[in-house]
C-alpha cells in the first residue's frame, strides 16, 4: 500500500500488485457454484477485514478496473457496502474519503450494474456518515 500526497490535500492510494492479484482470486472464486469453495472464500474474505487498506483495494477493483468483467467488479463494491454497514467505526482516517471520492467519481461508469453497486455504496457511505454526524 503506498500513500502519495497531492495537491489539495488529497491522497491517492495505490495496490500491492500482489495483494491485489490476491483479491482478485478471491473475488472469481467466490462467483463458484460449489459452496464449499465459496464459504472457504467468504472466510478469507472476513479475515483480510484485518488489514486496514482492505477496503481501498475493494474500492479500486470496483472503480479503477474497468478491464475486469463486471460480476468481479460489482461484486467488489457490494463486499466493500457490507463493510460500509458493518465495520465503518474502525474504517482508518483517509479511507472514507477515499472511499467517498472513488464512488463520486464513478457514478456515471458505462455500466448499468457498476453504476448501481457505486450508489448503493455512496448510500451507505452516507448512511453511515450521518450516524457519527457527518455529511457527504
Amino acid at each position: 500500500m503506498v500513500w502519495d500526497r497531492q495537491t489539495k490535500m488529497e491522497y491517492e492510494w495505490k495496490p500491492d500488485e500482489q495483494g491485489l492479484q490476491q483479491i482478485l482470486q478471491l473475488l472469481k472464486e467466490s462467483q463458484s457454484p460449489d459452496t464449499t469453495i465459496q464459504r472457504t472464500v467468504q472466510q478469507k474474505l472476513e479475515q483480510l477485514n484485518q488489514y486496514p487498506d482492505f477496503n481501498n483495494y475493494l474500492i479500486f477493483v470496483l472503480t479503477k478496473l474497468k478491464s475486469e468483467d463486471e460480476p468481479t467488479r460489482s461484486l467488489s463494491g457490494l463486499i466493500l457496502k457490507n463493510n460500509v454497514k458493518a465495520h465503518f467505526q474502525n474504517f482508518p482516517n483517509g479511507v472514507t474519503d477515499f472511499i467517498k471520492s472513488e464512488c463520486l467519481n464513478n457514478i456515471g461508469d458505462s455500466s448499468p450494474l457498476i453504476r448501481a453497486t457505486v450508489g448503493l455504496t455512496l448510500l451507505h457511505v452516507s448512511i453511515s456518515l450521518s450516524s457519527v454526524g457527518l455529511k457527504l
